[in-house]
């Protein structure tokens, strides 16, 4: 299985209550879809790292709603709901000298496979790695 790269937008937003809720709530005004999310806090600040089906127009909105981003190229691959799924990947990106600087997936009970987004510090290598199915 090879990797797929593609944009996160990460945005830097008051951490408050409801501010998570505008911004979906304008992606959503735009017909948005939001294929994977992690919000990570600080005292004053929380990050929020997307993954939406069309992030060339979600820069857009986030102009227009005026708050602060950055374009970051990440890897998307299809994990296998099964033991040792993560560790296969992890290995072969060790393997070939690639760090793995953060990761974030689900999986639902039933679904045979999650999405995996992959910061990593050579995304070059990485897209060439083939991967455990």
């Amino acid at each position: 299985m090879k990797a797929k790269e593609t944009r996160q937008i990460s945005v830097f937003l008051r951490n408050q209550p409801g501010m998570v809720a505008e911004l979906c709530n304008r992606l959503r005004d735009a017909d948005l879809s939001i294929r994977a999310m992690s919000v990570i806090d600080t005292a004053d600040i929380g990050t929020m790292r997307i993954i939406l089906d069309e992030w060339e127009r979600a820069q857009e909105v986030l102009r227009e709603a005026a708050v602060a981003y950055i374009l970051v190229p990440v890897l998307c691959l299809e994990i296998p709901d099964s033991p040792g799924a993560f560790a296969a990947i992890a290995q072969t990106m060790a393997n070939a000298g690639v760090n793995i600087e953060y990761v974030y997936a689900t999986a639902l009970p039933g679904n045979a496979k999650s999405l995996g987004v992959f910061r990593v510090n050579d995304i070059d290598t990485a897209l060439k790695l083939e991967y455990p199915d």
